[in-house]
């Protein structure tokens, strides 16, 4: 055989061994069971003190939903914060980040 020839066979066993692994890894996974309905997760709350850990820990424990609502409002506020103060810095610094204005 040339080379090519062994390289193509090099790539094809190598595509087959990867869809056996994979055939292997997915009947794995398969013979776990039913899979379990019952569990509840919950943030432990005992040995927190009061303050910001301990409230958002209860929301989280207390509704998904609110949690949710939380993490978005927190992330949009974030991303605000941040988003201003670097653009201020820059400023600062002499580069003007607005809108380009062409002369053609």
């Amino acid at each position: 055989m040339s080379g090519r020839a062994i390289g193509r066979v090099h790539v094809v066993a190598r595509a087959v061994a990867a869809l056996f692994a994979l055939a292997v890894s997915g009947s794995a996974w398969a013979a776990g069971g039913p899979p379990a309905t019952k569990l509840i997760n919950v943030a432990d709350t005992r040995n927190l003190e009061s303050g910001p850990s301990l409230w958002i820990a209860q929301i989280y424990n207390d509704s998904f939903v609110r949690f949710g609502l939380l993490v978005v409002v927190v992330m949009c506020a974030m991303g605000i914060v941040l988003g201003f103060s670097f653009d201020r810095a820059m400023a600062l610094l002499g580069l003007d980040l607005g809108k380009l204005h062409h002369d053609e």
